[in-house]
């Protein structure tokens, strides 16, 4: 119990008791029921005077020194209910009300301490002097370093007293902290995309202007040369098509990721269009694509979103295979599935590195599963939780193998979360490595054929 909590209790007793107390000494004494009925009248106004006064004193906040846990007012009732972090401190910069959010964040802060101890910013006593001052000071941009790191910015503004409340204390600041952690990832993320896609755009930009230049210099009449030329512009013009539409494909899932499809596709149509897709490369490079499985696996999904993401994964196999090795497609399905299960297989090698890149959403339904092998060199485990990122790139011999526009492996992560699936990456260095996708099953109705 506080000091005022304590006088406000008090104010109650000196009422009831003091009045009694009064009428019974008037009985007694022989006094007139006018005369008393005027002292009590302006003992019980003297007594509410009292209570009102001790009552506004109490100001918004815990007022025990380290406390804070207890409030006494319906303000800090509605601040505990924000999502923001909020503190207000007087003018001394010490600590007078924390609300749940303010706690959490900081678990050590305590009433009656120094805000610049808890909230380490150079500009934070300036921001508070501007409110004190009675001007309008911008927010601050704060950083709160840890395990995982947050970003905030920071307001500040003057808490209005009531009009009776006692205003000798100065000027209350209420500091409210705003998270904006995923708003500055983004950024960054919008950063780094537009630095990698300028990048990759610039390599064949810059190909394509020297090759112009030479056949406009010295080549000009080289028919050889010309012909050589013209073929490697073709390529890098190519190469340029294929990350633009990569860049549009994958602009395109985002905006609708969070719709789920609704129609019903094959998994079975969607691998065998992609292995004919590849089918020309494959053959240059004397590698095998085969399918063991149903020749149906109906699945909630969108047809030509289904075939491009398995497209994007066997082209990348194949590019990073070696000639002479085989792509493997394997289809199936998978009841019950919970979150807590292992991988639907087992590991291409003993020393295979496994990684859940996405969860399917729903535990107990039955999935359509499509696993994708190859037989390329693998990759460091180091590797898997990045290796859907945009234009994300394994450092290593690259010489005898295509190179990709970076984009194929955040394609097919976006629709695998737009379909509500799963997927799954191992990789063993030497061995391998396979793609497990895992798709809402679409129940065949009565009477069709499940073969």
């Amino acid at each position: 119990m506080t000091a005022n909590q304590g006088l406000m209790d008090k104010s109650v007793y000196f009422v009831i008791f003091g009045l009694s107390g009064l009428l019974i000494i008037g009985a007694f004494a022989g006094v007139s029921p006018g005369f008393l009925a005027f002292f009590a009248a302006l003992y019980v106004g003297l007594a509410i005077c009292i209570f009102i006064l001790v009552r506004d004193k109490t100001p918004f906040s815990p007022v025990e020194t380290g406390d804070t846990s207890k409030t006494y007012d319906p303000a800090a009732g509605i601040a505990d209910s924000f999502n923001e972090a909020v503190i207000t401190v007087n003018p001394d910069r010490r600590i007078i009300f924390v609300n749940k959010a303010a706690q959490t964040l900081f678990p050590e802060i305590k009433i009656g301490q120094s805000v610049s101890r808890v909230i380490r910013h150079p500009n934070l006593k300036f921001l508070i002097r501007e409110v004190i001052d009675e001007r309008n000071p911008e927010p601050i941009d704060y950083i709160l370093h840890g395990p995982v790191e947050r970003h905030f910015r920071i307001t500040a503004s003057e808490l209005d007293n009531d009009p009776g409340a006692d205003t000798e204390t100065g000027t209350r600041v209420i500091l409210v902290l705003y998270d904006t952690t995923d708003i500055e990832r983004a950024n960054t993320l919008r950063g780094e995309f537009l630095a990698n896609a300028s990048h990759e755009l610039k390599t064949p930009v810059a190909s394509l202007l020297g090759y112009i230049e030479t056949l406009n210099g010295h080549a000009k009449d080289d028919a050889e040369a010309r012909d050589r030329f013209l073929g490697i512009m073709q390529q890098q013009a190519e190469r340029m098509q294929r990350l633009i539409d990569d860049l549009l494909s994958l602009r395109k899932i985002e905006q609708i990721e969070h719709i789920a499809p609704t129609e019903t596709g094959d998994l079975f149509l969607a691998a065998r269009a992609a292995a004919e897709a590849v089918a020309p490369m494959a053959q240059n490079r004397k590698i095998k694509t085969k399918y063991y499985g149903p020749k149906s696996l109906p699945v909630i999904g969108q047809q030509d979103e289904l075939v491009q993401m398995v497209l994007n994964i066997i082209d990348n196999a194949v590019r990073m295979s070696p000639p002479g090795s085989r792509v493997t497609l394997t289809g199936s399905t998978l009841e019950n599935w919970q979150a807590g299960d292992g991988f639907p297989d087992e590991k291409i090698a003993p020393d295979a590195s496994r990684r859940r890149i996405i969860n399917p959403p729903t535990a107990g339904e039955t999935y359509a599963v499509l696993r994708i092998c190859d037989e390329g060199p693998g990759f460091k485990s180091e590797h898997l939780p990045r290796l859907t990122e945009r234009f994300y790139r394994i450092v290593g011999d690259r010489s005898s193998q295509d190179r990709g526009t970076g984009l194929g492996l955040a394609i097919v992560k976006h629709i695998t979360l737009r379909h509500r699936g799963g997927l799954l990456i191992e990789t063993a260095e030497g061995v391998g490595t396979e793609f497990t996708l895992i798709l809402p099953y679409a129940m065949p109705e009565k009477g069709e054929d499940e073969t």
